[in-house]
């Protein structure tokens, strides 16, 4: 069952493997979602959808789940992995697609720049990514890809990953120097954020965090919104530690009506746009019907 839809190409490549429902308004509606996917061996959902074992209870043929994302804050991988249902994800495929929007944040920002009172602005004296100091919040794939394109545009790259230890020899060659966060924010004339959001980092940019930025910091990100607190990062923009924002994400606490950042003018959200493009979607929607198929031949073979 397709939840989320590949490229016409791989979709119908499948279609000739395998009976495929293509019910896409299902994964807004959980409770009808669990009463329509008895019989189904696969699904691929969007990152939204919540994976838990009431889900899985509904679906005791579920062979595999496949999803364009890397995040498991929603995932219940120890349930999955119980059941037997492979869990298959395309991040992977969609890493350049996302280093290139950030890197489209970054310029955009340094070219229109904030105002002193924190708004964004249209003044045609921007700034020069070169000379400065871009940080790195997070050293995913996307993070790999950036940091040597903003070294070739004469930047200093510093970083931070609280999964990455700061001597492992991944830094030295993206020629990225790692720090400790406060130390990093301190000296950063920018910030790119794209960590692969767990529970464990909830809230990890808070008040203790964000004091520390040097003022005017313009921040680009990718990841979850939960990575931040929001009212201290509704706080930092309005003061000016933080001078623009722009935040690809489409979580639902950003949605809700006491949202802190809402009408914030030096803030731009954009609904999970980041990993989306044609050719990503095509490398995306490839691997997920390739790696579904041979899932489920694999297990239909090994049941005879």
């Amino acid at each position: 069952m397709l939840l989320h839809d590949l490229t016409a190409d791989a979709h119908q490549w499948l279609v000739e493997r395998h009976e495929v429902d293509y019910q896409p308004a299902l994964a807004d509606d959980p409770p009808l979602l669990r009463s329509q996917i008895y019989d189904a061996n696969a699904l691929i959902v969007p990152p939204r959808l919540k994976i838990d074992i009431q889900l899985l209870n509904s679906a005791p043929r579920l062979m595999a789940i496949g999803r364009i994302c890397d995040d498991t804050d929603n995932l219940d991988l120890q349930a999955c992995q119980r059941r037997g249902v492979r869990i298959i994800q395309a991040s992977g495929f969609t890493a350049r697609a996302s280093a290139e929007y950030l890197l489209f944040s970054l310029l955009s920002l340094y070219r229109r720049g904030a105002q002193a009172r924190g708004s964004f602005t249209d003044a045609p004296q921007g700034r020069e990514i070169n000379d400065s100091v871009v940080a790195l919040l997070g050293l995913t794939p996307p993070a790999q890809l950036l940091a040597s394109t903003l070294t070739s545009l004469g930047a200093c790259v510093v970083g931070y990953d609280p999964a990455v230890h700061r001597s492992a020899e991944l830094w030295h060659r993206l020629g990225v120097q790692p720090m400790g966060l406060a130390a990093m924010l301190k000296i950063a004339d920018a910030v790119s954020v794209q960590l692969v959001y767990a529970s464990r980092y909830r809230g990890l940019v808070g008040e203790r965090v964000l004091e520390s930025c040097k003022p005017g910091q313009l921040w680009a990100s990718i990841t979850r919104s939960l990575v931040f607190d929001l009212p201290a990062l509704a706080a930092a923009l309005r003061d000016g530690r933080i001078g623009a924002l722009l935040m690809d994400s489409d979580d639902e606490q950003l949605a809700h009506a006491g949202n802190p950042l809402k009408d914030l003018p030096n803030l731009r959200i954009t609904p999970g746009a980041a990993p989306l493009t044609q050719e990503s979607m095509v490398r995306g929607s490839w691997h997920l019907a390739d790696r579904i198929h041979h899932t489920l031949v694999k297990r239909r073979a090994d049941q005879i």
